[in-house]
């Protein structure tokens, strides 16, 4: 069989030499190709080149060996280029990757640490209140909670959204009061509690609540009803712009909401009582304008710059105002009627700083 049709015909199957050889030397196969090979278009390291005139079969101009040293010269470079370019790809991924990682964890540290110290903060201080307490007067120490659970207390009233934490303990608890500020800039309170009839309240000298059903929980709102209180000097005050939370002289008193301690403030109340306030600002930012205020406090236990957290951290302990005036809160429990008071105020209010700059130059201010 000569070399074309070697390349060209194939034996089929069960087919015997004999006809093979018979079709292979009386019916050759041939292609039906009319170029000579010489024309065929061949492929060298990528390049079709056609095998024309020349030195054997190739084209006077065609250096092959400097042809194919270029090629793969230049391939072997792409190749190294192209293999360069996808590892430091893949090192710049893995690099963000872990860099990206890294900077999560650190900021997950840190906001674990934050809100352990936070704890750890409330916790300690709570211990130092404890030991306020106990060594306040018999009278005082008799009926205030010295061992407080069921923390945080239960939330009371909410603004704009914000729970507001019930600043005394659930068992120190005597009633809840709300009533007009006795400064325009204070801000209306929203609560889920239902108003009583003040009347019926005064007469049984309380609304009933019944403090053991209580459930306990982080947002768990207080059960029972308000005694809507008013002042006669507050004009078109609304009625729910402060609370009064009845509890006994030297019990514990909670921050009402998350934020930050923005002032601790000795003031001239009545009749001769100093008293302290304690502002607070709210966690949110959208509040800024806004600031949280307590009053009728004693042995404070923050300072300026602390973390707090509503319904867990100890402030300070309910002053007693028996002897420097009567509590209204009073006629309707039938006791001392001493509280903690708390009020949300507007600071961008013109009568805010008309107040404070009064307050400033009448030394309304201790220190």
């Amino acid at each position: 069989m000569s070399e074309h049709e070697r390349h060209t015909y194939y034996r089929g199957k069960h087919v015997s030499r004999q006809r093979n050889a018979r079709r292979a030397h009386f019916r050759p196969l041939r292609s039906p190709a009319r170029r000579r090979d010489s024309e065929q278009p061949q492929l060298i390291n990528s390049r079709e080149i056609r095998l024309t005139d020349g030195v054997d079969g190739l084209p006077a101009d065609f250096d092959a060996e400097h042809l194919l040293y270029d090629d793969m010269t230049l391939n072997l470079k792409s190749r190294r280029e192209r293999q360069s370019r996808q590892r430091r790809r893949r090192r710049r991924i893995i690099g963000a990757l872990v860099a990206f990682c890294l900077i999560a964890l650190f900021c997950g540290g840190l906001f674990w640490m934050q809100r352990s110290n936070d704890l750890a903060r409330a916790a300690s201080q709570h211990q130092g209140a404890r030991k306020l307490n106990n060594g306040t007067s018999s009278a005082a120490t008799d009926t205030a909670s010295t061992e407080p659970t069921g923390l945080p207390t239960p939330v009371v009233a909410s603004f704009q959204g914000v729970p507001i934490h019930l600043s005394v303990h659930i068992n120190d608890l005597t009633e809840i009061g709300f009533h007009p500020a006795s400064n325009p800039y204070a801000m209306v309170l929203d609560t889920s509690l239902t108003p009583d009839s003040a009347e019926a309240v005064r007469a049984a000298k309380s609304t009933g609540r019944d403090k053991s059903k209580q459930p306990e929980g982080a947002a768990v709102p207080l059960i029972g009803s308000y005694i809507q209180m008013w002042r006669t000097d507050t004009g078109s005050i609304p009625g729910r712009t402060s609370i009064d939370e009845g509890a006994p002289a030297g019990a514990i008193t909670y921050a009402p909401i998350d934020g930050t301690i923005t002032a601790v403030r000795e003031y001239n109340y009545e009749n001769g009582c100093k008293d302290f306030e304690v502002h607070l600002s709210f966690e949110s930012t959208a509040l800024a304008r806004y600031e949280m205020v307590m009053i009728h406090e004693e042995n404070v236990q923050v300072k300026v710059g602390d973390k707090v957290i509503g319904g867990v951290t100890p402030i300070a302990q309910v002053r007693d105002l028996t002897p420097f005036l009567d509590n209204q809160l009073a006629q309707y429990t039938g006791e001392a009627g001493n509280h903690a008071h708390v009020q949300v105020n507007d600071m961008q209010a013109p009568s805010y700083a008309a107040r404070m700059q009064y307050r400033e130059e009448h030394g309304y201010y201790i220190n």
